[in-house]
């Protein structure tokens, strides 16, 4: 009996004394790929350049709709239409808690360009192409068990800088696999 306390307390001692290994995303896998919702919905992926700097990508080519009027309040224009969307983003990240699972935030900045035969709709004028400028902020979570999945949730104010000078957020939630 006192061998196996003795062993157990070995164990036990050696486990809390190695580093803890929450995931390999990141570090052995740099690149992932998977889809995102709400605004913009794309599919998505992600490089890191080193363990705190990565890129963000991203193309969508679902139904996008900024319409607005003349006093600058947006309403519904054309639910029927599809756009093509693409992001790109610069993202330095740090961690949070990192043990079973690893939750860092991140923040950024890049841009999205949408296109479309009705992209933007202002002051009753179409136009075919616009473009925001973002500054993501977000959590991302990566976990132990599969060591390759991460979800996150990511805010991006910006201003689309054309056609209008407005203010807009960017919300997305999302998951990646990655490689």
């Amino acid at each position: 009996m006192k061998r196996v306390i003795l062993l157990a307390t070995v164990f036990v001692a050696l486990s809390a004394t190695r580093s803890a290994s929450a995931t390999e995303v990141g570090t052995s896998r740099p690149f992932g790929l998977g889809v995102q919702v709400f605004e913009p919905t794309s599919i998505i992926g992600k490089y890191f350049l080193d363990r705190d700097n990565a890129l963000d990508f991203g193309v969508g080519f679902w139904d996008y709709g900024h319409c607005y009027d003349s006093n600058g309040n947006r309403y519904v224009c054309n639910d029927s239409y599809q756009a093509f969307s693409i992001h790109f983003d610069y993202l330095y990240e740090e961690p949070i808690v990192d043990s079973t699972v690893r939750l860092d935030w991140h923040v950024g900045a890049g841009g999205r360009m949408v296109f479309g035969d009705h992209a933007y709709w202002y002051n009753n004028e179409q136009h075919s192409a616009a473009l925001f400028a973002r500054v993501p902020v977000g959590l991302d979570l990566a976990f132990r068990r599969p060591q390759w999945l991460e979800v996150y949730l990511e805010i991006a104010p910006g201003l689309w800088i054309f056609p209008p000078l407005h203010f807009d957020i960017d919300v997305g939630l999302g998951v990646r696999a990655y490689f």
